[in-house]
């Protein structure tokens, strides 16, 4: 057991350096290593017929270390505590528009599409990091792995936009730059943000962690007008 465990530890290691290489020759959203490596690991699980759960199971030690890794956010974060203090009311007002803005475009895009009431239930969380994502979608009535579909597609979608609105949004302060990756792309939003700069990374961070608590209080706010307008 513990010959497998070193095994799938050392495997995912790898898919995650190559996947790397790969992106540093081809630095596009499509060769990122979020995307690559579990792309890659999936076809072996596949290809070699390894049951998933065996591979979770082999895998356990690092998904217990991201919960450590996460707490290096909080560094930056700390250093650049009395800058976004100075800004504070910016910060809570872009971040609460932030959060509305984001539920009811999500619901309204999911019922126009078609999706259904159980999808425009799952979409409400996609703006906030996963853990927090499904978590909320359990308490309101979503499909948590529906959920979990859309936070990721909301996190590469802003990783992928995110320079472009910038550009022609003419951003050039590091705490909106930093809010905008942070309230737009979750956690991988905050690694980028946290390529731009120390403060934007830490005006990521901020926006992940205060995005998410109000999101999860517009959520509770506008569950029962939502179910209304659905019919539900």
């Amino acid at each position: 057991m513990t010959l497998w465990k070193i095994c799938s530890i050392l495997v995912t290691i790898l898919f995650f350096v190559a996947a790397k290489q790969l992106n540093r020759k081809k630095p596009i959203l499509l060769f990122s290593p979020a995307i690559v490596a579990p792309f890659g690991i999936m076809v072996l699980l596949l290809v070699s017929g390894i049951p998933f759960q065996e591979y979770q199971e082999g895998t356990e030690l690092l998904s217990e270390m991201l919960g450590v890794v996460t707490v290096a956010f909080a560094i930056p974060l700390y250093r650049n505590w009395g800058i976004l203090m100075s800004h504070w009311r910016m910060i809570v007002s872009s971040l609460a528009t932030g959060a509305l803005i984001a539920i009811m475009a999500g619901v309204s895009t999911a019922m126009l599409l078609g999706l259904g009431k159980e999808a425009a239930i799952s979409v409400i969380p996609r703006s906030i990091t996963l853990p927090i994502a499904v978590g909320l979608s359990e308490s309101i009535g979503g499909i948590p792995s529906l959920t979990a579909l859309f936070v990721m597609l909301t996190s590469f979608a802003g990783v992928f936009w995110g320079p472009t609105l910038i550009k022609h949004l003419r951003l050039r302060h590091p705490v909106s730059i930093g809010l905008m990756y942070g309230m737009g792309a979750h956690v991988l939003g905050m690694a980028k943000a946290l390529e731009q700069g120390d403060l934007e990374g830490s005006s990521a961070t901020l926006a992940v962690i205060a995005g998410a608590v109000m999101t999860v209080v517009w959520a509770f706010i506008l569950l029962p007008v939502i179910l209304t307008w659905m019919g539900m």
